[in-house]
């Protein structure tokens, strides 16, 4: 159900249209099996607003837009669109009449097509400088990756993710010419009509005389598919090793946590062959706020090395959660930045087939 809106806490709830969704906001607060918000608990006098509001079926107040609090999309402090591209293209979701026609989201589906796309720029590489997402239906855009010819993961977005996070001033992500895929996860079960939408991204781009010396790439393989949640359990905990066995040293850049709704906690870390223990990212999981973390100091592996990948979820349902795309399976990925482009190699997690979702 959505909450974007002050209209929408007054729509019938989907789960009881008996009730408003304001009503089932009353409850679903006090919650203690499937709690919400997942990490942080509310206050006892925050839970007391909110059930005040409620009693009094949820006035909109001064101001119902929320306009003058609204916050600012969030951004790394040195983060802005760079002034140096030499060229800003879309790459968007699109029907069959092109990037003009939106795809159409059947009501009480949950889909995952695949769009054909062709790079407006042509056939030869480029770098790219940054990216910023184009959400134009977040009633069912899940999340969406672009792949390259050769299925190699270009770039991905998952809500709360709307930007990269910034590059050094002398690396350029690898973004290759010619033919792209762009892997969109819709959500529309809960929809009574059909929806459209034309999301994807806006990239800025380097030509080859204005290449950056480093291009880096996403590596995808901090990830296990080995999931299995089992009913009722609370901070379940999965790992997926990778023994990097690569012989030259690379440099790790970013850290991008990737789950779904049961997810509440991830956690990264480098073991090196010495024995020393490097920890690159720790937190609260949400799947309405992931995001990309720039890594306080880039971290270089070396052959030997052990990069741990950690998913904490609780599954307050019936059934056994396991690996899956849809919003009801489960994920735990670490998509990590890093160059030089195609030089990580590591073996352990992820074995096996990649699977293009």
């Amino acid at each position: 159900m959505s909450l974007k809106t002050y209209a929408d806490t007054q729509m019938p709830a989907i789960s009881d249209p008996s009730k408003k969704v304001y009503q089932v906001v009353g409850t679903r607060v006090h919650d203690t099996k499937a709690p919400m918000p997942p990490q942080d608990k509310l206050t006892d006098a925050q839970l007391t607003g909110i059930d005040n509001w409620v009693a009094a079926n949820a006035p909109a107040g001064s101001d119902p837009t929320c306009a003058s609090d609204a916050p600012a999309e969030p951004t790394a402090d040195n983060w802005e669109w760079p002034t140096n591209c030499d060229g800003t293209y879309t790459l968007l979701s699109h029907g069959p009449g092109g990037n003009d026609a939106p795809y159409m989201v059947p009501a009480g589906q949950e889909i995952h097509p695949q769009i054909a796309l062709t790079a407006p720029w042509g056939s030869e590489p480029v770098q790219m400088i940054a990216w910023r997402a184009i959400s134009d239906n977040p009633k069912v855009l899940h999340h969406w990756i672009l792949y390259g010819a050769a299925r190699e993961h270009v770039v991905g977005w998952a809500p709360g993710k709307e930007h990269n996070a910034p590059l050094p001033a002398d690396v350029g992500l690898d973004m290759p010419g010619g033919s792209f895929t762009l892997d969109m996860h819709y959500n529309n079960l809960q929809g009574a009509s059909e929806e459209g939408d034309n999301s994807g991204l806006e990239v800025c781009v380097l030509k080859k005389e204005h290449f950056r010396p480093k291009t880096a790439g996403v590596y995808t393989r901090f990830a296990t598919f080995a999931i299995s949640i089992p009913p009722h359990a609370t901070d379940h905990t999965i790992t997926a090793t990778c023994n990097v066995t690569m012989s030259q040293p690379v440099t790790l850049l970013t850290a991008s946590p990737h789950a779904h709704t049961f997810a509440n906690h991830m956690k990264f870390t480098v073991q090196r062959a010495s024995g020393e223990t490097l920890l690159m990212h720790e937190g609260a999981f949400s799947f309405e706020e992931q995001g990309t973390v720039e890594l306080k100091a880039p971290v270089e592996l070396k052959e030997g090395d052990k990069v741990i990948t950690t998913c904490t979820y609780t599954n307050p349902t019936d059934k056994t959660v396991t690996f899956g795309e849809n919003t009801g399976n489960e994920m735990c990925f670490n998509f990590a930045s890093y160059y030089p482009l195609n030089a990580l190699k590591c073996s352990g997690a992820a074995g096996g087939g990649f699977p293009m979702f």
